[in-house]
Formats: structure tokens, C-alpha cells, sequence
């Protein structure tokens, strides 16, 4: 796994870098975050210690970073858990000198991931609920996104993937996606529209509102019926 680590500790930065290289990760570690930028690509976790925690995290996500933000640091873990969340960051790994923190580490990085489902039609989202949480992700729902917004607003509710219809009552799915893209407290946050629109018009929609993709509620529909008749 590439790990990008970014601490004001000289100490906490060079024990957390070995013990992670000790345990066949591939390490890029630096004090001062924009010296990270070249090494964003590919990146699944960002470990940074108080110091670093306000401004690493932000930059790196500008420049693309999608994987996990993590605070490292020493003390006990639940302090430390606390610490993270008021920064809004994805958790804590703590006591980067004992011999468990490469397992802790992994733990954290591998934590069940949070999708938001944002569909009027309860029809839909009860599918893909069903099949993502088969597969191990913890699934939030909204049908509108008023709801949608309350949910992403709470660090312990924010998702790391947003599903998202296009055509919804009040605010519809391109002003929702264009909301979320713009607004930097949400910029880790991937978005994938999810329609029974037209293909070529939901790619359109795609790169107008900057989403990250899209998924054919066609498609959904058609394997649910395929595997569940007769």
C-alpha cells in the first residue's frame, strides 16, 4: 500500500515512516505537506499528526488524494479518535512505536467504507442497499437531498461515496452533485450518478457537475429481475 505521511514531529514522521516500511508498505514521508504533492497518485492513506492535520489533508485532497486521512500521534487512542474527528478526518491510529501499529494501521485504512444513497424512488435504493451491504459497506439513505446534505454535513455520517439520481422533487441530482463539488469540506467525497436516463445524456451531466461517474439503473434493474424470476 502507498502511504503518505506529513508530521511537524520530526520523531513521530521517521517512527511512523519505519514501521510502516517494515511491514512492506510503500512510504513517502515529508514535513511539510506540499512536498507530498508528487507522490499524491496512487496514494491510499494519509497519516498526519496534529501539526500537519488542518492543512496536509485539504492540499493533498486539491491535488487529487482520495484514500483515507489518518491521525497519528501518541497518547491514548480514544483521545486521540476524538482529536480526529473535530478535524475532520476519516480516524486515528495511536502509539506509532509499538509493535501492533502496522496491523492497527491496516485496520483503519480498511475500516467498512460509507455510501449515501440519494433516491426518491425507495424501490431502487432498498436494491443497491441490499448489494452493497452484502459486500461490507455501512449504506446511509436519503430520498431528497435536503436529507442528503444533513447527513454528509455530520463527520460521522459523511460517506466516502455518494450514489446519486439525477432526477429528484426540488433539488435534482446535477445541482445536488454540483453542491457537493464545489464546497471544500466535501471535496473527498466521490459521486456517481445513478439514472434511467439516456447514456450519452447522464456523460453529459457527468463532466458538466464534475461527478465521478454513473451507473444505469437499467442495468441494476435488469440483474435484480434476471436473478430473482421463476
Amino acid at each position: 500500500m502507498k502511504v503518505l505521511i506529513c508530521c511537524e514531529s520530526e520523531i513521530i514522521l521517521q517512527v511512523t515512516g519505519m514501521a510502516l516500511e517494515a511491514a512492506g508498505h510503500q512510504v513517502a514521508l515529508e514535513r511539510e505537506p506540499h512536498a507530498l504533492l508528487p507522490h499524491v497518485q496512487g496514494a491510499a492513506a494519509l497519516l498526519v499528526d496534529a501539526g500537519r492535520a488542518r492543512q496536509a489533508p485539504a492540499l493533498l485532497r486539491d491535488r487529487g488524494f482520495g484514500g483515507r486521512s489518518l491521525l497519528v500521534g501518541e497518547g491514548a487512542q480514544e483521545e486521540l479518535a476524538r482529536a480526529a474527528a473535530e478535524l475532520t478526518l476519516d480516524g486515528a491510529v495511536a502509539s506509532p512505536a509499538t509493535d501492533d501499529f502496522a496491523q492497527r494501521f491496516t485496520a483503519a485504512v480498511g475500516a467498512r467504507r460509507r455510501v449515501l444513497i440519494v433516491d426518491d424512488s425507495e424501490i431502487v435504493a432498498r436494491l443497491l442497499q441490499e448489494e452493497l451491504e452484502a459486500k461490507g459497506f455501512e449504506i446511509h439513505y436519503a430520498p431528497d437531498a435536503e436529507k442528503a446534505t444533513s447527513i454528509i454535513l455530520k463527520r460521522q455520517t459523511r460517506p466516502d461515496l455518494i450514489l446519486l439520481d439525477v432526477n429528484m422533487p426540488k433539488v435534482d441530482g446535477g445541482q445536488f452533485c454540483r453542491f457537493v463539488k464545489k464546497n471544500e469540506r466535501f471535496r473527498s467525497i466521490k459521486v456517481l450518478f445513478c439514472s434511467g436516463e439516456d447514456k450519452e445524456k447522464v456523460q453529459r451531466l457527468v463532466a458538466e457537475c464534475g461527478a465521478d461517474g454513473f451507473l444505469s439503473k437499467g442495468e441494476l434493474l435488469g440483474k435484480w429481475i434476471a436473478e430473482n424470476a421463476g
